[in-house]
């Protein structure tokens, strides 16, 4: 009987783990693949949205670098968007690196890049939170 409640166990532990997309590192930063309808070569903006899709954080990418500033209810909130593209061959690599601070804790937010959804994520116990995505397109 207990070899058979180990055998249940093992594919249930093994289904728990890849319905994980987000991968939280040491420091805390979420790391994920970049969606594939993305292009980070030709963005214009970012905005990081609350659950009512209201803009709370938004930037405009001036060589490749967006600051992130509130207006309203979370002015003290600010964050930063960073974009590398790397090309190499054939090859394209995509990345956006943004992080967030001052926001409401355990808070759950949208990133955008030009109106489209990136990402959802949630704040820390201090309101912050550190993201970075990536794509590699042959």
């Amino acid at each position: 009987m207990k070899r058979n409640i180990k055998l249940l166990v093992v594919p249930f532990l093994l289904l728990a783990a890849a319905g994980v997309a987000q991968v939280k590192n040491s420091s805390g930063r979420i790391e994920d693949a970049l969606p594939a309808g993305i292009n980070l070569a030709d963005a214009k903006s970012v905005e990081i949205r609350n659950e009512a899709g209201v803009v709370v954080l938004s930037g405009t990418f001036a060589n490749y670098a967006a600051p992130l500033s509130s207006k309203g209810s979370a002015a003290k909130a600010k964050g930063l968007a960073e974009i590398e593209i790397e090309k190499a061959g054939k090859a394209n690599k995509q990345e956006i690196e943004v992080s967030v601070e001052n926001l409401p804790a355990l808070a759950t937010f949208k990133l955008f890049v030009d109106g489209n959804e990136v990402a959802i994520f949630t704040t820390s116990k201090s309101g912050k939170r550190a993201l970075k995505y990536t794509r590699k397109d042959q």
